[in-house]
């Protein structure tokens, strides 16, 4: 009698449990499904108002894009040098990362004969270069500088060595040899000790006009550098260059990285997915 009367009211507890839990399933799993589906809304707005911002941000980019360089291009601005550098100026603090300003720069040089118009306009050169260097710089990745000659003397030597840091830390030697100078220029030789790195010795011109963010190098790591031209002196055939590493994780505008690329960078950043 008391062995049914315990099963009796052990069976009304399960009972009662079973009818709140019953109940609490009715109140909670709403619930949870409407602040589940309040969260994607969010995020779905949140996705759209972001697109459209980009869309509104990338059409008004292209107007002013085209309008800067049609009136760069426009008709006698070639004997306007004061407004040519204005445009010019206008175009590399607005569209840095997708416009190389280079060849523009040069041919505009070759064609000033004042010489403080020539010196205004590589101000406008190295200022653009010296607010890419600060964006990529950081304390424990400062610039390396140099100065290399033509030709050898007691004071200067025609070649010398940037230490790279390579991905997993390691120190590449980069050997850099000056093989000429003009006044706006340098030509360089770059080259790594044989069996070191598959580095290819490639040969390249060096200018003020240069920017770290249109003129560098990507090795087969994806360590990435940039040479800056500081200084010329073309009576002593002596230029001062910079060495500007880049962030690991720096990936241009420009570049247009393969799926697995991408893949494999999500993963060494997030600890999980890894490409194949």
């Amino acid at each position: 009698m008391e062995t049914e009367h315990k099963r009796d009211r052990f069976d009304l507890v399960i009972k009662i449990v079973t009818a709140i839990g019953a109940v609490m399933t009715g109140i909670f799993l709403p619930l949870v499904f409407h602040i589940s589906e309040e969260k994607n809304r969010e995020s779905h707005l949140y996705i759209e108002t972001m697109t459209q911002r980009e869309k509104s941000d990338s059409d008004l980019r292209s107007k002013m894009f085209d309008s800067l360089i049609g009136s760069y291009f426009g008709k006698g601005m070639e004997t306007n040098p004061e407004k040519q550098m204005l445009y010019l100026h206008l175009l590399t603090l607005n569209f840095q990362e997708f416009f190389d300003a280079r060849p523009l720069f040069k041919d505009l040089h070759k064609t000033l004969t004042d010489e403080k118009k020539q010196e205004r306009l590589l101000a406008i050169a190295r200022e653009e270069t010296n607010r890419q260097v600060n964006m990529l710089t950081s304390p424990d990745r400062e610039p390396a500088e140099m100065v290399l000659c033509v030709t050898d003397t007691e004071e200067c030597h025609k070649a010398g060595t940037f230490n790279l840091k390579i991905k997993q830390g390691k120190l590449l030697p980069l050997d850099v040899r000056l093989k000429e100078v003009d006044s706006s220029s340098a030509r360089v030789r770059i080259s790594v000790p044989p069996q070191t790195f598959p580095f290819k010795t490639a040969e390249f011109s060096v200018s003020f006009f240069d920017t770290p963010f249109m003129q560098n190098t990507k090795l087969a790591d994806g360590t990435r550098f940039s040479f800056i031209l500081k200084s010329v002196d073309t009576k002593s055939q002596i230029a001062e260059i910079e060495m500007i590493t880049f962030p690991d994780a720096y990936m241009s505008l420009r570049d247009r990285p393969y799926f697995d690329e991408m893949l494999s960078r999500l993963g060494s950043e997030n600890g999980g997915v890894q490409s194949r």
